[in-house]
């Protein structure tokens, strides 16, 4: 009787569905089947389900997060990186513009892109207005690092002179000496060394009337030339511009006779 009453429902109304005990089709809305299985409950909705997407926003999130900490705790040039949540705020935000049901999310992709832009916006103008002094610390480091040579090689000098009495003639004789090559300046050129013992000995030192000068140690500077502006120079200890060196009288050495 149950077969019967079943093959009935299937005739009689194109609403049908499976008994989900004996497999039998059945209409929709019965209470019971034929074999004696009773439905508790209406039976689910055949519509597709259709859940919302968080992830582009919340990677957006995250990337802007990211760049925050690098420009907070390593440096403030990495608030570049914005621009890779900018680009994905921006695709979270037409995602959720576009389909609202399936991606959630629009009211912070939103937000994040602001944040993203404003935040891209100060570190360039933070960033422009500190290049003058980025430029000048650089160009302070690599006179630091160009001073520390000339100084190493002036303490090679001063130990030459108390191991023989007076400073060497040429840089020959302090790389025989110490058996070690002489440090170039920053700019991997090296650095002049010239005596001024041979001008002291012919007297004609005394005749300039200007401070005793035993050694001169010359960097061509950042241009690599020699007799510019920008030479780093150490006389007896003590730097001097190129414009100083020019106001005072010249040496004569033992290659100028």
């Amino acid at each position: 009787m149950g077969s019967n009453l079943g093959i009935q429902n299937k005739v009689g109304s194109s609403r049908v569905m499976p008994c989900p005990c004996c497999g039998e089709q059945i209409t929709l809305g019965v209470r019971q089947c034929g074999c004696g299985a009773r439905f508790v409950g209406s039976p689910l909705d055949e519509s597709p389900i259709k859940v919302r997407r968080f992830g582009p926003v919340m990677t957006a999130v995250l990337l802007l997060a990211v760049a925050a900490i690098l420009t907070l705790f390593i440096t403030k040039w990495l608030a570049i990186t914005a621009v890779i949540a900018i680009r994905y705020a921006i695709r979270a935000v037409r995602l959720a513009r576009r389909d609202p049901e399936g991606y959630g999310g629009f009211r912070v992709a939103t937000a994040t892109l602001v944040v993203a832009i404003a935040g891209s916006a100060f570190m360039v103008a933070y960033t422009v207005s500190n290049v003058p002094q980025f430029l000048e610390n650089r160009r302070v480091r690599r006179l630091a690092a160009t001073h520390a040579s000339v100084y190493h090689i002036a303490n090679l000098l001063e130990d030459y002179k108390r191991t023989y009495g007076s400073y060497p003639k040429s840089d020959r004789e302090i790389k025989k000496a110490i058996a070690e090559s002489l440090p170039m300046d920053y700019w991997g050129k090296s650095i002049k060394y010239q005596s001024y013992t041979d001008a002291l000995a012919d007297g004609s030192l005394g005749r300039t009337g200007i401070p005793f000068n035993n050694f001169e140690l010359r960097s061509a500077g950042p241009d690599g030339k020699e007799g510019t502006d920008d030479d780093i120079i150490m006389r007896d200890g003590i730097f001097f511009t190129n414009a100083e060196i020019k106001k005072q009288p010249t040496i004569r050495t033992s290659s100028d006779r």
